[in-house]
């Protein structure tokens, strides 16, 4: 089969019959250098001592020829005084070279510049462009040096062409994601092989905003970016998790209580803690999402939209091009109100011109469920303790009350002695294989461009029956001319989640291991004998699993993004863009008839059992915007500036109702219920946002720089008379490196410092918080009418928006062309007007409203490092490692939070009278309180000299330093706080040939951990009721002069108050991922029509170093897990 030519190829054949053709007519005398054509181009200018080679840039600027030339033959010719008035090219052309010993000749499009008296002579220029491994590069651009002679290489990598001959003849040599590269050929017998090497500054050299791309040497902001390569070194579906290896800053909250729950959204945070959010009293544990008005929270921008947290957790790396992680002032100020947090900006990919390629990837994972945390005893290990503590020896009991507890001990014991021995930890746990598949179709050429992209994700949770999958489309096109720039995306999305009907794992946790939960026939026991967790009824929770309750969701999300640049000249252009996001929710949870979780109480109706409840949601979101850019370089001077509007509108509507009476869970709709006894509860919110912004990016001899950004917003969630609020940023910096002196210390090949100051602001809070707001009460609707109603919050219209100062210094170097790169920043951030709570007195018929109180500190310092160690054709070798500090202060608050610390005493101070109340208070946890000079993550309790060797009671100490039995809620303090000292991260990247592999590790230290495990599971062990830590019988006080750390195992009390006898010192390192990878050979592939396989293996969270031994997922156990990974581009 004949292959086609490459557009190089047959461009230069044609340049070679041109050329042999042009000697055949020299040779009979025909002078055609200096043959004018009647179309050619008249010039008029003036030059007065004008170098030569402005004389040829002047000409290419004003015509369309393209020249040829030696650069140091022509820097030998004199500089040129003349005037023109409306003279051919070639004239002005022969004036100039006039005198000298140089001429030209003109041929078509191309005017070679040469000695007198000399021959053209053609040659024939052959070579063949590879990658760092070796490969073929097919489409590589190839042109002549000063011209725009050239093409693309052929399939082969291949290029060849005639020229005429000059000494020398130097070409450039250009690749997506490869360094140009400049090559000289002064033997044109021989074939030229021409090697490129990735271009490592490419994502670098411009920092995306959202609101227009700086480049990178000439911006003052502080800010990382991640490449999609290298989040896919991390992790192949989890985008969050990879992003905190690369940004110390960026942290993932730990959720020890929904691990590796696959429906519970991550929460995390740029430096810190910069408001309150939802206070500890508040706080519903069992809520998996903290996201919803969390005032912590960063903001995501995608493609220049807004878009949610959960579309990004959702996305497929696959999908991303880069993401950039805005942190300072200058950085953020543009985004104002939004931006107090942080700006998370992810660019997905863009389709690129040429024949239709298309990739597929496909990643298989096993999850496995990592129960090491987890220290329980086994069946004869339990019995055993319940012994130990006394539990049979019923003194002072009459007879019938003995002769149950020794006929339950015999039950036990023979139970034992059969080898009953249930991993309860096991039974709602499995070992799943989840898979993920994207293919991408893309094409065009380079005006009209289309990409289409599907994705399936599987992701089936470890505990059975959870899952999340999500199903997703997208087709973007782009239309480019030299005027207009038109680009559009439209995606939709479907995602399907559903709970694991076999509840909280906790109460496997719970279950006595010598208990059986089936009969002799294998059948499903529904009452226990021991076992008490479900209502503290002996009721088996895997019969409970076995019933037709579930909770399970699906959302449908549409995004169409529209953008139009008009370009009125090259530097300066005015672009438009809107944005429209519809998403649709449905909720169902269903409580079987049969189940537990009825609640019936003794005489309740039976006829209501099983309920069915309904939850609709729908959210729309408009983002429209219009914005003017201008950037160019005007001598020294780089100037890019820029301004704008933009508006946004959200509105969420939401319906829930419930039904109740089923008959069956085979009938679980609507119309099988037996009444509906609450009327649908629906509410609809809208918010609002309008802005204004400008900004400037300037740098002088790229080495004095200048930024710049000032934004006024106005928002719907404030009060009439606080709606708007300005905001700004300034930032300096100096490239030292571009200093005339720094030559000489040619090994620092970069150095940058730079500062910035400015303020941003945050909206997060409940809507309409901030005005008064009225119910309708529906249940008198038909007596006195819709007038009825009652005012349910107080609002505030004097609220003002959070703001916070930023301050930020920090310096980038390079050293031996990047060998060893260090970045530095400090920062101090202060958050003034904290938005919270203030109680009211019951009088008023409110208990809140919100008020500006309070200001708090975060400030710290940041390390990035990274050094190429070894980079050849064959071996690359990388290591990389990042450090984080952030100290939080508050350094004011308000009488709201001091009423609220004693609320929070009041809560110490209640009494439990039964064990058995479910609604008992967990006077075991530790809380939050707020105190000037303290942090917001500090965890508040009573100092601890730990239990008394003379008689097992714990010693306290007072504020006054006081010693003391008593525990006394009004003298906590702080006993140590959450937050970490220092947090980050350290990796290694290889490649041997067309082998890679990365790994990497995550660290924190030097933060604190109230150790909850060994209060419920150890000191407080409900030993005969439920299973407990085997440490339960260890370290315990016995008698007189015992020094140990737990109290008497006999001790009935049941609670330990805050202490700081459990809180710990939480340092940890885990190894979070490893991946390895080898790449087929493409020479071989392309023999079947495939540009290339990629076969990749890896792992996540393999193992977890802490100094602190605790139960981890307790509604949901955490997992390990192992992935397999392959790329097809045809």
């Amino acid at each position: 089969m004949k292959k086609k030519k490459s557009n190089l190829s047959a461009k230069c054949e044609r340049v070679g019959t041109l050329l042999m053709l042009v000697i055949l007519l020299q040779s009979f005398g025909i002078g055609v250098s200096r043959a004018q054509s009647s179309d050619e181009p008249r010039l008029t200018v003036e030059f007065s001592e004008t170098p030569f080679i402005d004389v040829i840039n002047y000409i290419k600027r004003h015509t369309k020829f393209d020249f040829l030339y030696n650069n140091e033959e022509v820097q030998k010719i004199l500089a040129v005084t003349h005037s023109f008035k409306s003279v051919p090219a070639s004239q002005v052309l022969q004036s100039c070279l006039e005198g000298t010993e140089y001429t030209f000749r003109l041929f078509q499009n191309m005017i070679v510049i040469q000695k007198r008296q000399k021959t053209l002579e053609p040659v024939t220029v052959r070579g063949k462009v590879l990658d760092e491994k070796g490969m073929t590069l097919p489409g590589a651009t190839v042109i002549v040096k000063g011209t725009s002679i050239g093409g693309s290489t052929n399939d082969q990598g291949m290029f060849v062409f005639s020229l005429p001959k000059m000494d020398t003849i130097y070409l450039l040599v250009s690749f997506v994601g490869m360094e140009t590269r400049e090559v000289g050929i002064t033997n044109f017998n021989q074939e030229v092989v021409v090697r490129m090497k990735p271009d490592t500054k490419e994502v670098e050299e411009v920092v995306v905003t959202g609101y227009g791309n700086v480049r990178k040497t000439s911006f003052t902001g502080n800010s990382v970016t991640v490449s999609r390569d290298e989040l896919l070194k991390v992790s192949k579906t989890n985008v969050m998790k990879a992003l905190e290896v690369y940004d110390p800053s960026f942290r993932v909250k730990t959720n020890n209580q929904w691990g590796s729950d696959p429906n519970a959204l991550p929460e995390m945070q740029i430096r810190g803690q910069s408001s309150i959010g939802v206070k500890d009293l508040d706080r519903n544990t069992l809520s998996k999402s903290a996201l919803e008005n969390n005032p912590n929270l960063p903001i995501f921008i995608m493609d220049n939209f807004e878009t949610t947290i959960q579309k990004v957790y959702d996305m497929d790396p696959n999908r991303i091009e880069s993401i950039t992680i805005l942190k300072d002032a200058a950085a953020t100020a543009l985004y104002g109100s939004r931006a107090a947090n942080g700006v998370v900006v992810i660019t997905t990919v863009a389709p690129k011109s040429g024949e239709v390629r298309v990739t597929y990837n496909m990643v298989g994972t096993i999850s496995m469920p990592n129960l090491n945390d987890y220290n329980l005893m086994n069946a004869r290990q339990k019995l055993e303790a319940e012994v130990a503590s006394g539990m049979y020896e019923a003194e002072g009991e009459d007879f019938w009350f003995k002769k149950i507890r020794i006929e339950e001990y015999q039950g036990k014991l023979k139970n034992v002695r059969e080898g009953v021995n249930t991993y309860w930890l096991a039974k709602p746990l499995r070992t799943e294989f989840n898979h993920k598949h994207s293919l991408y179709l893309e094409g065009g050429n380079e005006e009209f461009r289309y990409g289409i992209d599907l994705g399936y994700n599987n992701e089936n949770g470890v505990m059975k029956g959870s899952y999340r999958d999500r199903i997703d489309a997208g087709f973007s096109i782009y239309y480019t001319t030299s005027k207009v720039q038109v680009s559009n995306y439209i995606s939709y999305g479907v995602t399907k989640e559903k709970e694991s009907p076999y509840g909280e794992f906790s109460q496997y946790t719970k279950m006595l291991p010598y208990e059986r939960y089936k009969d002799d026939d294998g059948k499903m026991l529904r009452i226990l004998q021991w076992s008490r967790v479900l209502d503290f009824e002996p009721y088996n929770p895997l019969y409970e699993a076995d019933l037709g309750n579930y909770d399970k969701g699906q959302t449908n999300v549409l995004v169409e993004n529209l953008s139009v640049n008009w370009f009125i000249k090259p530097t300066f252009w005015v672009k438009g863009e809107l944005g429209i996001s519809h998403s649709t929710g449905k909720r169902e949870a269903f409580i079987d008839p049969l189940s537990v979780k009825n609640n019936l109480e003794y005489g309740d109706d039976r006829t209501n059992v099983g309920s069915l409840t309904l939850t609709n949601t729908e959210y729309t979101s408009w983002e429209g915007k219009l914005a003017i850019s201008y950037n160019e370089s005007i001598n020294s001077h780089n100037i890019n500036v820029g301004g704008g509007l933009e508006v946004k509108t959200t509105r969420r509507r939401t319906n829930t109702g419930t039904y109740k009476g089923f008959q069956s869970a085979e009938f679980s709709s609507p119309e099988f219920a037996r009444s509906m006894p609450y009327k649908p509860n629906f509410q609809e919110v809208q918010t609002r946002l309008f802005g204004m912004f400008a900004r400037l990016n300037y740098s002088y001899q790229d080495i004095y720089l200048l930024d710049a950004s000032l934004r006024i917003d106005g928002s719907s969630e404030f009060g009439s008379d606080k709606r708007y609020a300005p905001f700004f940023s300034g930032g300096l910096g100096l490239n030292i490196h571009k200093y005339a002196f720094m030559e000489k210390y040619d090994f620092v090949n970069h150095l940058k410092v730079r500062g910035s100051f400015g303020q941003t602001g945050k909206v997060n809070f409940a809507p309409y918080a901030a005005v008064p707001t009225h119910e309708i009460d529906i249940d008198e609707w038909y007596i006195s009418g819709p007038a009825s109603s009652l005012m349910t919050t107080r609002g505030n219209r004097d609220l003002k928006w959070e703001k916070t100062n930023k301050f930020d210094v920090g310096f980038e170097l390079g050293v031996l062309r990047n060998l060893l790169y260090l970045e530095f920043s400090w920062y101090n951030e202060i958050t003034n007007g904290l938005i919270t709570d203030v109680t009211l007195p019951s009088s008023t018929g409110f208990r809140t409203y919100k008020s500006n109180m309070g200001k708090v500190e975060n400030k710290g310092f940041e390390i990035q490092f990274r050094s190429d160690l070894l980079s050849t054709a064959d071996w690359y070798v990388a290591v990389f490692g990042n450090l984080a500090h952030n100290t939080n202060k508050i350094k004011k608050i308000s009488d709201a939070l001091k009423a609220y610390n004693d609320a929070v005493n009041e809560y110490y101070n209640q009494e439990i009278e039964s064990l058995w109340d479910k609604d008992n208070p967990n006077l075991n946890r530790v809380m939050t309180k707020y105190e000037e000079g303290q942090s917001l993550s500090a965890k508040y309790g009573l100092k601890s000299l730990g239990i008394d060797p003379a008689n097992g009671q714990e010693l306290y100490v007072y504020r006054d330093g006081t010693v003391s039995y008593d525990w006394i809620a009004t003298e906590m303090r702080n006993i140590g706080d959450e937050m970490p000292w220092g947090t980050g991260s350290f990796g290694v990247n290889l490649r041997w040939k067309n082998i890679t592999f990365s790994t990497s590790f995550l660290y924190e230290f030097g933060g604190d951990f109230y150790n909850e495990t060994l209060i419920d599971k150890v000191e407080n062990a409900k030993i005969e009721e439920y299973n407990v830590d085997r440490r339960a019988m260890s370290e315990r006080w016995k008698k007189f002069g015992d020094v140990v750390m737990y109290k008497d195992i006999k001790d009935n009390t049941q609670t330990t108050d805050p202490t700081s006898r459990f809180m710990q010192r939480n340092n940890v390192l885990s190894w979070n991922s490893m991946t390895i990878g080898y790449e087929l050979n493409r020479e071989m592939l392309k023999r079947i029509g495939i540009e290339n396989i990629r076969i990749e293996v890896g792992t996540n969270d393999l193992w977890r170093l802490s100094t602190v031994k605790a139960e981890r997922g307790l509604s949901y156990p955490y997992a390990n897990s192992v992935n397999f990974s392959v790329n097809v581009r045809f």
